[in-house]
């Protein structure tokens, strides 16, 4: 028997019989057999960011590790591989600690306001099954050292950036599979959900509800 090439978020994983046999105790046949008679299911998909990242704006010292999360809520039609319907997106607010003006002896900067990893602005479809959420980076005005000419402060203006994030549609077979060390995918242990490791440090977790 050949082996099956699945698609998650994007990432084309193949599977073949042997590495499942290799699992086979790990495989969900009530699961699988679930989802593969599926046709619709709405897709709930939590973004989550967590790294260590610049909240300050241009090149000064400032970086903190930073927690963002945004939810994607679409319908996902199984049999065309393709995202139908409307789609809703929920920012989170983005969450600083151990803010540090990293490799000086500098004090920390001080931030005059919010700062947001991620803000949605709008999305779109670019393809039938790929979302692009267009967004800003905020950075608020702040306090920053001098370094390298000293550690005195001085006042520094804000601004924002573009940025863009992408979320596709994937199949919710997935939740049948093994969860196998290296594989792009891990699943939930309740086999209710999976996750994705994407790019810029965010994890992206698929909850699919069976509609049809």
């Amino acid at each position: 028997m050949k082996g099956k090439l699945l698609c998650f978020g994007g990432i084309a994983v193949s599977l073949s019989i042997g590495t499942l046999a290799a699992h086979s105790g790990e495989i969900d046949m009530a699961v699988m057999q679930k989802w593969a008679s599926a046709k619709i299911v709405q897709y709930r998909v939590e973004g989550l960011h967590s790294g260590r990242e610049v909240i300050v704006y241009g090149d000064y010292e400032g970086k903190a590790d930073v927690t963002d999360r945004i939810t994607v809520e679409f319908t996902w039609d199984i049999k065309k591989s393709k995202i139908i319907g409307l789609v809703t997106v929920t920012d989170g607010k983005s969450e600083l600690n151990n803010i540090k003006s990293d490799g000086t002896n500098c004090p920390p900067p001080q931030l005059k306001g919010e700062y947001e990893h991620f803000q949605s602005v709008s999305n779109s479809m670019v393809s039938g099954d790929q979302i692009q959420i267009t967004g800003k980076r905020i950075y608020p005005p702040a306090s920053v050292s001098n370094y390298p000419g000293g550690c005195s402060m001085r006042g520094i203006p804000g601004g924002t950036e573009e940025a863009l994030l992408w979320v596709t549609g994937a199949g919710p077979e997935a939740l049948g599979m093994p969860d196998m060390p290296g594989s792009p995918i891990s699943i939930a242990a309740d086999r209710k959900s999976f996750s994705i490791k994407g790019a810029g440090n965010w994890v992206w977790t698929y909850t699919p509800t069976l509609v049809q």
